[in-house]
Order: structure tokens, then C-alpha cells, then sequence
């Protein structure tokens, strides 16, 4: 019951705060702009093969974003020290935490997918029906689920800064860093590249498995040792 109770309250600060409603337009409107800008396809195929790269690039984006707000505004509005008073085990906090923001990014990923869906019938891509557009959800769910992975680290960032703007720069930083490499060919073992890859089609081999693991598991186990060990002041 206390964990329910953390998530409600976490889930109740999400809903509330105007950064829920720029995020909705935010995922609304770039997604809108890559379809209609970055795609000639006539078939569904290869209107999504157009656009699940950038679509997947700024999912890891908005993804670190969310990670980070909801760790770093504990910081910025100095509300941490009231929740570290609470008669409850500090780990419910963080678990509380990482569990609204999963459900908060699995939102975000189904209305990215419905809206470069919506914008794929209005353009008048040809050749779709249910089934087809289902058998490219799939995969783009699956890399949802791993570019969530990999955004713990920057709720551990967000606990390290205190806030949530140098994650912010962080994650700017590795998107760059990203680009370089890919183009040098390694991207199938750089964590924030993984799951944008295997949304063009590539193929992941147990390495990239094991460091998109391995990153996740160092983000969430991190930031639960944070809370619990970290003088806060």
C-alpha cells in the first residue's frame, strides 16, 4: 500500500505540472514535422524505415528528459529533504519513482506511434491496414522499452547534479556523441545508440545486450544507493 500510495503522488506531480503538457506538445509536434518533412515513401515500409531513426533519436531525448525531471525538480524545488523525513523506505521512493516514469515514457511512445500513424494516413501513404502498421509497432515498442533502459543513468545524473538541467546538457552531448559512432561503426556497443539501431533493422548481437543491461542496471542501482547512502543536505 505504501508503494501504491508513493506512485500515486508521483504519477499526481506529473499530471499537474506544465512540464506533462509541453512534453504532449512536444510529441506531438516534432513527430508531425518528421513525417511530413522526411518522407516521400508511397508504402508504410519504407514511410516508417524513413523515420524511425530520427523518431528513435529523439525518443532518447525526451526519455533522459523525463528521467531527470522527475529525479533533478526534488532538488530544484528543494522538496528532497520532505520526502527523505517519510516513515518509508527510501528504495519505495525511488522504485515509485522509475515505475511512473516507465508508464510516463510507454505513454509518450504509443502517442509518438499514433501520430506518425495519424500522419502517415493523412499524407495518403498506400499499401497499410492494421496488421502491417501492428508488425511495425512491435519493434518500436521493444526499442522504447531499451532507450528506457538506458535513460536511468540520467536520473542518476539528475541525483549526482542535484537537478536536472546538466543531465539535460549530458544527454545533448551523447546524442552528439552518438552520430560519431555510428559513423565509425561502433553503435551496436554504445548504450544510447542500441535501441535506435535496431529500429533501422539492425540485428543486435549478445554484447549489445549485455551493455544495454549492464548500463540500466548501474543508472537504477545507482540512484536507489544515492538516496540511501548519499549525505543529503
Amino acid at each position: 500500500m505504501k508503494l501504491l500510495s508513493l506512485i500515486h503522488n508521483e504519477a499526481r506531480k506529473i499530471g499537474r505540472s506544465v512540464v506533462f503538457w509541453v512534453m504532449l506538445a512536444v510529441f506531438t509536434v516534432l513527430p508531425l514535422m518528421i513525417a511530413v518533412f522526411n518522407s516521400s515513401a508511397a508504402n508504410w515500409e519504407a514511410y516508417f524505415a524513413d523515420l524511425l531513426g530520427s523518431i528513435g533519436s529523439l525518443l532518447v531525448v525526451g526519455f533522459s528528459f523525463t528521467s531527470a525531471w522527475v529525479f533533478g525538480m526534488e532538488y530544484t524545488n528543494n522538496t528532497l529533504k520532505d520526502m527523505l523525513v517519510k516513515p518509508v523506505p527510501k528504495s519505495y521512493s525511488v522504485l515509485a519513482k522509475f515505475i511512473v516514469i516507465a508508464l510516463w515514457n510507454t505513454g509518450i511512445a504509443v502517442f509518438t506511434f499514433a501520430v506518425i500513424a495519424g500522419a502517415g494516413t493523412v499524407i495518403g501513404v498506400s499499401g497499410g491496414s492494421l496488421s502491417t502498421i501492428l508488425t511495425i509497432c512491435w519493434p518500436f515498442m521493444a526499442a522504447s522499452l531499451l532507450i528506457m533502459l538506458v535513460s536511468t543513468t540520467s536520473a542518476l545524473f539528475a541525483n549526482l547534479t542535484r537537478g536536472y538541467l546538466a543531465p539535460i546538457g549530458i544527454t545533448f552531448v551523447i546524442v552528439i556523441v552518438s552520430n560519431v559512432v555510428v559513423q565509425l561503426g561502433y553503435g551496436l556497443y554504445f548504450p544510447w545508440t542500441i535501441p535506435v539501431l535496431l529500429l533501422t533493422g539492425a540485428e543486435l548481437d549478445f554484447i549489445s545486450m549485455i551493455v544495454l543491461a549492464a548500463t540500466g542496471i548501474a543508472g537504477f542501482a545507482g540512484t536507489v544507493a544515492w538516496w540511501r547512502f548519499a549525505e543529503h543536505k
